[in-house]
């Protein structure tokens, strides 16, 4: 029997597939999250410098968005480049041997096993998100249009954000249109650019957004076809946020076509 701590209750199975999510607050210690927090620096600081290097990969840019490869990461810039700081990067496990670490832990991994419905899984995506103070907004847009490519069985992959500090409405939690999965790939933008067709349209649903704000060391558990978004950080406090996605065991992940399998069984 699994440890109640991992289980899926009955409340968190039928939210999932009614709304496509449900979270759990504050599930790693204040210990815990100090340690991501030190890794999440760390690993800014170390891209920061990497960046900076005369032989770094160029910055390269898609409409708006500013890319760029670092220590095996693909590099999203702040818009703002008075800020000099990292929007997301993703993979970052490979930087910083304790954000590894995290994505062992039965305690992320194991609902989502419960979720899919398998024993065992391997490592799809993991990625650091960074919004410091007046970091930008992400718009609102699905996981599933984005990963087709590349992904050996979407239909299977589960994503989870673990909050690294608190999340809340002014420092740029993430909005969820609960139950816009059941719809399946939406609409997209329509004259955006090069990155409009990876945003929803969510003037077509009936539906509005809500935010998922939660305490430092919570994590909610998402389908991978819920719209979802975030705003400006409007404080003068970091938003720093983990996000790991999973998929059955033996599969490769998204971004490097490594395989990545995880812990042991529950």
């Amino acid at each position: 029997m699994k440890p109640p701590a991992i289980a899926l209750t009955a409340e968190e199975r039928d939210q999932f597939e009614k709304l496509g999510y449900f979270s759990r607050p504050s599930v790693f210690t204040a210990d815990e999250i100090d340690e991501m927090r030190c890794a999440a620096e760390d690993v800014h600081r170390k891209v920061l410098e990497a960046a900076d290097q005369a032989d770094a990969a160029p910055v390269e840019q898609v409409d708006n968005q500013k890319y760029q490869e670092v220590l095996g990461s693909t590099i999203k810039w702040e818009w703002n480049e008075n800020l000099r700081a990292v929007r997301s990067m993703e993979p970052v496990f490979q930087i910083d041997a304790r954000m590894a670490k995290v994505i062992d832990d039965p305690r992320v991994w194991g609902p989502c096993a419960e979720v899919i419905g398998v024993e065992r899984l391997s490592l799809f995506s993991d990625k650091l998100n960074v919004k410091r103070p007046g970091g930008a907004p992400f718009p609102f847009h699905q996981e599933g249009p984005y990963w087709a490519y590349g992904a050996e069985d979407l239909e299977r992959v589960i994503t989870l954000i673990i909050y690294i500090d608190e999340a809340t409405v002014d420092n740029g939690c993430l909005w969820v249109i609960p139950g816009s999965h059941r719809y399946g790939p939406l609409e997209s933008l329509q004259d955006r650019g090069t990155l409009g067709r990876l945003y929803t349209d969510i003037d077509r649903l009936d539906e509005s957004p809500v935010p998922v704000a939660l305490p430092e060391g919570s994590v909610a558990f998402f389908h991978r076809d819920i719209v979802h978004g975030s705003q400006t950080n409007r404080t003068d406090q970091d938003r720093r946020a983990y996000l790991l996605a999973y998929q059955p065991e033996g599969l490769h992940q998204w971004r490097n076509g490594e395989q990545r399998d995880i812990g042991e069984s529950i």
